[in-house]
């Protein structure tokens, strides 16, 4: 949740403020709308602080682009969380010395309503139409200096595999999350794909029909075991952790919330012994009931769990061990509560 005194208003106090959008035309929303870039472009205060790019091999480009070539001190990010994602990971690898240092700062950045659940954009509440966000920014914050931003503080998951590069992020689902939200996106993706899932689910598991027969295993991980601050967990479903309220169904779902001053993450570990078990649990999953079988700490500092696992929607196949962790780095966001 968000709370006054997290409010601080971001370093080069007396910069200008220059709002840059950047765009994946490949996310759910940006997909079926795609006429939304040239309307966000038209508000902008030239239509070259605009880049659109559904290539990852192309996104540093589109970063250097925008801030160290047009000068961007806010971004706007239109997209899903795995362009939030690709983009925030993007500029701790091009800037992140540099900011360490000293010589740098991150741009402010602001969450469009681009993508599929757009779990950041409804966490920062700018979850309106992206045009609409946008505008509201400019007519608010035209010509002002950076000083004059009120931004919330984003805190980010590092997430450690040994041999490999870290990687920084919102929100983490182990293999069992991975596995249902790659289901969901078969049938349907976005809200609706959830909607099919949860009513589907429930049903087929009370009669154990042919959808609950052939996508049962996907709540079976190989891995059942799980450390959260050096207590180890058996019998464990799924786990979960996040630096971010998760809000889904319009608001109507609440799976996590932020504690207010903390410093740690809010993390999940959800024990079952069967996938039956995970329906019954359905209720206390979506809305922060309390259960024995749900064992929440909302200011974890380390989260060890092993096998593949999703970052930000994002799917990544892993067969090994891994860490999650607070990141040292972290971005100023506006919220849609300030513009």
């Amino acid at each position: 949740m968000f709370h006054p005194k997290n409010i601080v208003a971001p370093e080069r106090g007396g910069a200008p403020v220059r709002l840059g959008v950047l765009t994946n035309p490949a996310a759910y929303r940006n997909h079926r709308l795609p006429l939304t870039h040239g309307r966000l472009g038209a508000h902008l205060a030239s239509a070259g602080d605009a880049v659109v790019t559904a290539d990852s091999s192309k996104l540093d480009e589109a970063l250097n682009y925008l801030i160290l070539e047009r000068g961007v001190s806010v971004l706007a990010i239109n997209g899903g969380d795995g362009t939030i994602h690709s983009a925030i990971n993007g500029m701790i690898r091009l800037f992140g010395d540099d900011v360490v240092k000293g010589k740098a700062h991150y741009p402010v950045l602001m969450f469009l309503n681009g993508g599929t659940y757009n779990m950041a954009a409804r966490a920062f509440r700018t979850k309106a139409d992206p045009v609409q966000t946008v505008k509201r920014f400019q007519v608010r914050f035209d010509g002002a200096t950076m000083a004059a931003l009120p931004t919330r503080r984003l805190g980010l998951l590092q997430v450690e595999r040994p041999g490999l590069v870290s990687m920084r992020g919102m929100v983490f689902g182990s293999q069992a999350i991975m596995n249902v939200l790659a289901l969901c996106d078969q049938m349907g993706s976005g809200y609706f794909g959830l909607a099919r899932l949860l009513g589907t689910g429930l049903l087929s598991s009370l009669i154990h029909s042919k959808f609950y027969e052939e996508n049962v295993w996907r709540l079976n991980p190989d891995v059942r075991e799980a450390t959260m601050d050096g207590v180890k967990f058996d019998d464990v479903l799924a786990v979960v952790a996040s630096t971010i309220d998760m809000k889904l169904a319009k608001g109507l779902v609440w799976a996590l919330t932020m504690p207010p001053g903390g410093v740690g993450f809010h993390a999940k570990v959800i024990r079952a012994k069967s996938p039956l078990e995970v329906v019954h649990l359905l209720p206390q999953l979506l809305w922060e009931i309390p259960h024995h079988s749900i064992i929440a700490s909302p200011d974890t500092s380390s989260l060890s769990v092993w096998g593949d696992f999703t970052l930000d929607g994002e799917l990544y196949s892993n067969d090994g061990p891994l860490t999650v962790s607070i990141a040292p780095e972290h971005f100023r966001v506006l919220a849609g509560d300030d513009l």
